[in-house]
């Protein structure tokens, strides 16, 4: 096992950043208040992968929208913090809430809000858009960008580190 599957081996809780993580990074205003946002369909999955193998999902965005709330919803997220720029108490209230220390869990972060989080966690991971102080403090700078599917390059990662991932595909097989 390299270093990214010893870390991912550890992880019993993932936390990620929302927008330009789970989404592209932009936002659109129409005449409506609030904001769209564009989810990919397969991190949806991977997080249904991680809460079924007993792993739960955190939303920490800085970003107070309605969109966020509403796609932790429709995912069962019970931890979603979206308003917090301060993260780190996040965490703090995270592993409390689930008798974690901080190298047990994952975070995704794109941008330099996220920089606490990631300098602290077990595992650090980015999109290959990251901001350039932001991926010096990963552990794993993927090569995908920001709302095309990081956190379920991530899942599969932590799920095949702990041998859970044969489960996990063997749900779809006939």
């Amino acid at each position: 096992m390299d270093d990214l599957d010893l870390r991912a081996a550890k992880i019993r809780l993932l936390c990620t950043d929302v927008d330009g993580v789970l989404t592209p990074g932009g936002l659109t205003y129409g005449l409506e208040p609030g904001h769209t946002k564009t989810f990919h369909v397969r991190d949806g999955a991977a997080i249904k992968w991680l809460q079924r193998a007993g792993i739960p999902v955190a939303f920490i965005s800085g970003l107070e929208a309605a969109a966020t709330r509403n796609r932790a919803q429709d995912l069962g997220v019970e931890d979603c913090f979206a308003g917090h720029l301060d993260k780190l108490p996040v965490l703090e209230q995270l592993c409390a809430k689930y008798g974690l220390e901080p190298d047990q869990v994952a975070h995704l972060g794109d941008d330099l809000p996220d920089l606490p989080l990631l300098r602290r966690v077990g595992l650090a991971a980015c999109p290959s858009d990251a901001a350039p102080e932001v991926k010096a403090a990963c552990h794993w700078v993927t090569d995908i960008p920001g709302g095309q599917g990081l956190l379920r390059a991530v899942a599969e990662r932590i799920l095949k580190a702990q041998g859970r991932w044969r489960d996990t595909v063997g749900k779809y097989e006939v």
